[in-house]
């Protein structure tokens, strides 16, 4: 028995690959803005299944939110990678490389927008609880230090689709700090082989086997 549990930003891109025999359910997201909470509600699922199945996760590390997963009877197969940017990138290496060569780029997905934790949703919610002085104070070390704001998409579908999402966004980052603003198209291939392939290459994916639990080393 085949599982996909993932995160709706991938849904797109998972939904039309996978078989009659693969149940799949697909999380809110602003699951893994909770991380703590990630990981209870996969493993809930996980729990519930009745016979031992090949589960597919689609979330990376996300904050640690998986780190803890129990396989059980199950055999458990993640992105080896931190997040969704690293897989829209290809890879962690392909995303580190990245970070390397800006590493003042903070990174708008489809994953964090429109979720109520955005930089500008965050900064409006600072100012109703603690006033605009301390909110500024606030935003200004989260994030005063970054150089450049992109936006980074698995597609130009999905890039034309959240572009207006991003734009007080990225209005906010530039009246503030007059970041330059890029945007970037990944591939969704990478993703695309959590549920095409056999997914044993330990470069590109974690493979928990029975007995097993999800370890934050197993991404590095």
């Amino acid at each position: 028995m085949k599982v996909l549990l993932s995160c709706a930003v991938l849904d797109p891109y998972l939904s039309p690959l996978l078989d009659e025999e693969t149940a799949a359910t697909f999380f809110d997201l602003g699951l893994h803005d909770e991380p703590s909470l990630m990981r209870p509600t996969l493993q809930e699922k996980i729990d519930s299944l009745s016979a031992p199945s090949t589960v597919m996760i689609g979330y990376g590390l996300c904050g640690n939110g998986v780190v803890g997963l129990e396989a059980g009877p199950h055999t458990l197969i993640l992105p080896k990678a931190h997040d969704c940017i690293g897989m829209a990138y290809g890879s962690a290496e392909a995303h580190m490389a990245a970070q390397q060569a800006n590493p003042g780029t903070y990174y708008l997905t489809r994953g964090w927008l429109g979720t109520g934790n955005d930089p500008l949703e965050q900064y409006q919610r600072y100012v109703e609880q603690y006033g605009q002085e301390r909110a500024d104070r606030v935003v200004e070390a989260f994030y005063g230090h970054y150089t450049t704001v992109c936006l980074m998409a698995f597609s130009e579908e999905e890039l034309e689709q959240v572009r207006p999402l991003a734009a007080p966004v990225v209005e906010f980052f530039q009246d503030r700090w007059q970041l330059e603003y890029v945007e970037r198209v990944g591939n969704p291939e990478f993703v695309e082989r959590l549920v095409t392939t056999e997914n044993t290459n330990p470069e590109d994916f974690v493979v928990v086997e029975p007995g097993g639990t999800v370890t934050m080393e197993m991404f590095l």
